[in-house]
């Protein structure tokens, strides 16, 4: 069997709601919403929240797209 090192790809997009008090401020809580949790806690926060101690279900997350790729395969040699 031989082993390979294969790139890949995945760009995931979508929605969340949050409480701020200006556009900014919306903007800064998304980014350390994503730094801390990903967006896929916040998507799928109903099945994909092990080890988070917020309930992140009341971000409302909606999942819109995604898109995949394989980019590049290499055989490594041992």
């Amino acid at each position: 069997m031989n082993k390979y090192r294969v790139s890949i790809f995945e760009e995931i997009g979508g929605f969340i709601e949050l409480d701020a008090e200006s556009k900014e401020k919306a903007e800064e809580l998304a980014e350390e919403l994503m730094d801390e949790y990903g967006v896929e806690k916040l998507f799928y926060a109903r099945w994909n929240t092990a080890g988070c101690d917020e309930d992140l279900t009341k971000y409302k997350g909606k999942h819109t797209h995604r898109d995949t790729e394989v980019l590049s395969c290499e055989e490594l040699n041992d």
